[in-house]
């Protein structure tokens, strides 16, 4: 079972794929890389002066890495 699926089960009534863009990860190095290539789009954001686009990536992360458990 993927990460997006744990989370579409928790969160039921949210479409997690489609609202987070979120790929399928299947181990704890996919997810630390997707975490990793959201840190920088985040920051690219905030540069840009795009700041909710840069608070839903750092929203994202941090529900990301709350799941890290799952893989370990």
């Amino acid at each position: 079972m993927g990460l997006a699926q744990i989370l579409k089960a928790e969160y039921g009534d949210v479409e997690v794929e489609e609202a987070m863009g979120l790929p399928e990860l299947t181990s704890q190095a996919q997810l630390d890389t997707y975490i990793t290539t959201l840190e920088t789009e985040m920051r690219e954001a905030a540069k840009k002066f795009e700041f909710e686009k840069a608070a839903k990536l750092r929203d994202t992360i941090k529900e990301l890495r709350e799941k890290e458990f799952l893989f370990g």
